[in-house]
């Protein structure tokens, strides 16, 4: 058959500890199969979504895309991706506008993953969730909330003023 082979999703490896790792683009149905459904559904189903400020959130995601870099090693990544996708299904966020990029850990790649999603984006910390609307990112949380992942989400859909935790002079500024 012609035509460009098809890109590995939930592509496994091992890291330098032994432990299987995921690498690039992932699907979320794979963060609740063994080994990681251990840490994912323990902390979706522990989270409770702050649904006064997700319902004022909800109308705002129909337009709007979601870029999630994660390490499935990564303590904090373990934590805040379920309560992401907790709060996603209760805005109703379709499958189709969350890509979820899974990175290495390794010294040679750390913080890449095989198809270099991560290239020219600015992540040094995961998980780090960008927002888009229109192809432009209009803003994005890394590693953990500054006050809650609801609200924060809240503040950057609204165009509220928002810096994420890390915010550094490196970060570009978004295009106005």
């Amino acid at each position: 058959m012609a035509g460009k082979p098809a890109q590995t999703i939930n592509l496994e490896a091992t890291d330098k500890k032994g432990n299987l790792i995921l690498l690039g683009k992932c699907t979320r149905e794979r963060l609740v199969r063994a080994p990681f459904d251990v840490w994912y559904t323990k902390n979706f189903e522990a989270y409770t979504v702050d649904s006064t400020t997700a319902n004022q959130i909800k109308p705002l995601l129909k337009n709007k895309q979601f870029l999630l870099f994660m390490g499935t090693w990564c303590g904090d990544s373990r934590r805040e991706v379920p309560r992401l996708y907790k709060i996603l299904d209760y805005c109703r966020v379709k499958p189709s506008q969350v890509q979820l990029i899974t990175l290495n850990n390794s010294d040679t790649a750390y913080k890449q993953s095989p198809g270099h999603e991560e290239r020219g984006l600015n992540i040094r910390r995961v998980p780090t969730l960008l927002i888009f609307e229109n192809q432009r990112e209009v803003g994005r949380v890394v590693e953990s909330p500054v006050t809650s992942l609801e609200k924060d989400i809240l503040a950057i859909v609204t165009g509220q003023p928002y810096e994420h935790r890390y915010k550094d002079p490196i970060t570009p500024k978004p295009a106005m």
